[in-house]
């Protein structure tokens, strides 16, 4: 009987304990957030610069507004971009920028205070071809079935080789986390003995995660692959692991949320004149195919 009194007294000690609790927290400064991500494609290049915002405000990134923002190579070529209607992505479209064997450095002017970073290009194999394979309907797939697109690629031998694979179906990036798919030498690490081999799945072949990405006759897809440094891989291996803390198996053993690196240097130290962000600069292939229903459909490496 006594036991029972002082569960019940538990109870309604902890069922007291109920008010809200308003915690307090010190606003950061804003600054600069960098995304230049720009390419040897035939295609205009973007540089997005905005203002983060505060951690918990649910309003959007404000467009900053820089005095300059440019790129050079080390041959002497200068390449202006420019945001001609304010929305903070400042855009060069007069000719192919990257190019191999370069080095180049993005300048941003904003008053006083001017950022910069530097990077290097670095070799992209050719994408020899493109197979697809129909998957019936599994668990994994949501019930739905669908055909499997896989790339054939060999690395470059002799080095370690970072990419950053891409995939598009008709036209539109796949920008989910889990389409994040970042490779050394075509394989998983340096220590996996990929260098001079063919890509492996599933690095290779792009999967089905539910019915919106499922590829069925007519569709087109297309696989690029990025090159990037290996601090450029870094940076992404830490924004997957920051993408993990949303929750899942995998939050458990994710480190500790903290601000992503950035390779953005100020000219100030102040710690509002500081940038977050990368710059990147890649070599890419790319290669697309339509999807059709032929005789004989495999992938290299089946997963069926």
């Amino acid at each position: 009987m006594k036991n029972i009194i002082y569960i019940l007294a538990t109870i309604l000690l902890f069922s007291s304990c109920e008010d809200p609790i308003s915690v307090e927290v010190n606003s950061g400064e804003l600054q600069l957030s960098v995304d230049a991500f720009i390419n040897s494609l035939d295609k205009s290049q973007t540089i997005k610069l905005l203002s983060t915002k505060q951690f918990f405000d649910e309003v959007t990134q404000e467009p900053f507004r820089a005095d300059s923002v440019y790129v050079t190579d080390d041959i002497g070529n200068k390449y202006i971009f420019s945001d001609d209607i304010g929305n903070g992505e400042y855009i060069w479209e007069d000719s192919v920028l990257v190019h191999e064997g370069r080095s180049y450095e993005l300048t941003i002017k904003a008053g006083d205070v001017i950022y910069s970073a530097q990077e290097n290009t670095y070799p992209v194999p050719i994408i020899d071809s493109l197979n697809w394979e129909y998957a019936p309907a599994t668990i994994g797939t949501g019930g739905v079935g669908g055909y499997l697109v896989e790339l054939v690629a060999r690395d470059l031998p002799g080095q370690a080789d970072y990419y950053w694979i891409r995939f598009k179906k008709n036209g539109v990036y796949d920008l989910r986390k889990e389409a994040l798919n970042l490779s050394v030498d075509g394989s998983f690490s340096a220590e996996s003995q990929g260098d001079g081999q063919l890509f492996i799945p599933p690095i290779s072949t792009f999967p089905m995660f539910n019915d919106e990405d499922t590829l069925t006759i007519g569709d087109q897809a297309t696989y690029e692959i990025w090159s990037i440094s290996e601090r450029t891989n870094g940076f992404w291996a830490e924004v997957l692991n920051q993408a993990i803390q949303g929750g899942g198996i995998g939050a458990l053993f994710a480190t500790p949320i903290a601000n992503v690196k950035t390779n953005i240097k100020s000219s100030s130290k102040t710690t509002s004149n500081q940038a977050v962000g990368w710059f990147s600069v890649s070599l890419v292939s790319d290669k697309t195919i339509t999807i059709y229903k032929k005789e004989g459909e495999s992938l290299s490496f089946s997963t069926l």
